[in-house]
């Protein structure tokens, strides 16, 4: 490291990708935004990272690079694309990890707790010093349970079922759709909302956010929803607490789902305390990491981070894989 380098952070998720630069006297470059980089349901995920990291070069010499990707670690042939696509495209010191990952960085920078992420998927990363351990993060096929897609699949679930009888709160689906569909609400409008989605996951997921508006004015269904998600992200925090035989373990969050104030009470409820607030945002998880891997002083980097960036999160164990350091 000279004393002229830069850093490169970038959090990558399913909806959304951001990047940051940090420089020599802690001036802060970014952050970038761009759609989500998840190689299992974007195809062209290596162009569009490629792409998005071309068009906001480094300020200056990168000293070293860290970037959480989602999906890293998950599948062996995929992995070893990501690690091939950031090599070719970086070219300087850099490491790959799991985008939870750089987000349990960023709520603890000390290394230990539990780190619940709720964003478009959702997922539990937990540390005891020693051992990484993780629960959830099986996708949206059969899993991401608590996540804003799923919270949105079961909301036009069971607003579909109020518009052909079957379920009972008409009011729910009108005060639902109405927004997203621009007025009147009919089953044939809903079908092509559906359909002109451009991708579908991301689409259906930014409903979370209507059900959390509702939520927070009182109306019943949205709040069952809510506390049904809360129920099911807490079983991730016990899950992977249960991992590490660690019952007291401390808790934090990252990721949309959890800047809703209903779902977050809802949280405390079912795992009976507090959480721990996040020292540092996802993104600044990653940027974390890479200024202490070129030699930056950790309480510095802390420092510079937490007040650069906003730790506002605006909405069968298997084996971990640790962060990749290629030189």
């Amino acid at each position: 490291m000279t004393a002229d380098t830069w850093i490169l952070g970038l959090d990558g998720g399913g909806s959304k990708t951001a990047l940051a630069y940090l420089g020599p006297g802690g001036q802060v470059s970014g952050p970038y935004t761009a759609p989500g980089i998840n190689p299992f349901d974007r195809p062209g995920w290596a162009a569009d990272l490629t792409a998005f990291l071309a068009a906001h070069p480094a300020p200056g010499p990168l000293a070293h690079a860290t970037l959480g990707l989602p999906g890293y670690g998950e599948s062996p042939a995929i992995t070893a694309q990501q690690d091939e696509v950031c090599r070719s495209v970086l070219g300087v010191p850099h490491s790959t990890m799991n985008d939870v990952q750089a987000a349990f960085v960023g709520a603890f920078p000390d290394g230990v707790g539990a780190l619940l992420l709720a964003g478009t998927g959702s997922m539990a990363w937990a540390s005891d010093g020693a051992r990484h351990v993780r629960a959830g993060g099986w996708g949206d096929g059969f899993g991401d349970e608590g996540s804003a897609y799923w919270i949105g699949r079961a909301a036009l679930s069971l607003a579909s079922q109020a518009l052909d009888g079957r379920h009972p709160d008409a009011a729910f689906a009108q005060d639902l759709l109405c927004p997203l569909l621009g007025g009147k609400v009919t089953p044939e409008r809903l079908l092509e909302w559906h359909h002109g989605l451009a991708h579908v996951r991301s689409g259906v997921a930014t409903v979370a956010r209507t059900v959390d508006q509702l939520a927070a004015t009182g109306q019943a269904t949205a709040l069952a929803l809510l506390q049904s998600a809360a129920h099911e992200l807490a079983r991730h925090v016990h899950a992977v607490r249960a991992q590490l035989d660690a019952p007291s373990l401390p808790w934090s969050y990252a990721g949309s789902v959890t800047a809703s104030r209903p779902l977050r009470d809802a949280l405390v409820r079912e795992l009976a305390c507090e959480p721990t607030a996040p020292a540092l945002p996802p993104l600044g998880g990653a940027l974390y990491h890479a200024a202490t891997r070129a030699g930056h002083e950790p309480a510095w980097a802390l420092a510079v981070l937490s007040s650069a960036l906003s730790t506002d999160t605006s909405m069968t164990q298997r084996s971990v894989p640790r962060a990749q350091e290629h030189v």
